[in-house]
């Protein structure tokens, strides 16, 4: 149910050189579940499994945070007062512990401050993993049917000799992994705003020579004025309408702009012309896709 749009949040982290030329983008990524971020207000019900009155209460406190990033969103309400959607399930966490043992060595006999003989010997040692296994759904009230359904699974392994500290606490790790799970449904059940930088083409490869070097020149342009420098870029496009790195900086500054359908088809195009940027442009046409449906979904929610 969470689909291409988490692909598109993780791939909105595009880190870049410091000394690279990048064009700055916000945008607000639409939920996970587009469907159930809709909803006008949902509610979060008490949750089955030991462990689950810890995610319930992890993931309430994530959903009441909503609004601060000025995005409009689902509204949470209590439970009793009917809310349009209702999350539930259930939570239980497990620890599995085995033993093993590690070889040391020690010096028993030095001479002149150097150490003459060594003897091995074997310690207990200890391996655990911790897992937490979840089921989560969100139900539309009025006709019961699951907009909105999860089940992660979280685990933490770690090891530990009688000579050495112990790990972190069985306790403290289920709740490492109750925040790493609320984090996510938070994302999945709201949408939220993204600022990041991706980092333009810079191969001159194919231009004739007075193109060349304008494009060298906007590229550096980025660095102070980035909005002239996509005037630049859209200037060489018009006059080399088939060279791939400018196409796929026409497309980023149409992504920046928010003209999504038109960074699209940019992107597309630039598929054809710059195959080296292919990671690049899958990247671009995801963002774009999860930002043009963030939009979207602001516009329907937005008080008119």
């Amino acid at each position: 149910m969470r689909g291409w749009v988490l692909v598109a949040v993780v791939a909105m982290v595009c880190a870049a050189p410091a000394a690279a030329e990048v064009i700055h983008v916000e945008g607000i990524v639409a939920a996970g579940s587009r469907e159930a971020s809709l909803l006008p207000t949902i509610g979060v019900d008490l949750f089955d499994g030991p462990a689950g009155d810890a995610l319930g209460v992890a993931i309430e406190r994530r959903l009441a945070t909503l609004g601060r990033d000025s995005v409009p969103h689902v509204q949470l309400v209590a439970p009793s007062l009917r809310p349009d959607g209702l999350v539930s399930g259930r939570a239980a966490s497990s620890v599995d512990q085995a033993g093993y043992t590690e070889s040391r060595e020690r010096c028993v006999e030095k001479k002149d401050d150097k150490c003459v003989r060594r003897v091995r010997y074997t310690v207990a040692c200890i391996q655990r993993t911790v897992t937490l296994h979840a089921d989560l759904r969100l139900t539309r009230q009025r006709d019961e049917r699951i907009l909105y359904a999860w089940t992660p699974t979280r685990s933490d392994t770690s090891s530990w000799c009688e000579d050495e500290a112990g790990g972190l606490g069985a306790d403290l790790a289920v709740q490492s992994m109750v925040e790493s799970i609320a984090d996510q449904v938070r994302l999945d059940l709201a949408p939220h705003r993204e600022r990041y930088k991706v980092r333009i083409r810079e191969e001159r490869d194919g231009l004739p020579p007075d193109l060349a070097e304008q494009f060298r020149s906007a590229v550096h342009q980025t660095r102070q004025d980035e909005r002239g420098a996509c005037a630049r870029f859209a200037a060489i496009g018009a006059a080399a309408p088939d060279h791939g790195p400018t196409l796929f900086n026409q497309a980023l500054c149409a992504e920046a702009a928010g003209r999504y359908a038109e960074a699209a088809a940019l992107y597309t195009r630039a598929r054809v012309f710059a195959p080296r940027a292919g990671d690049a442009i899958s990247r671009g046409l995801e963002r774009v896709a999860a930002l043009a449906a963030g939009a979207e979904d602001v516009r329907h929610m937005a008080p008119l």
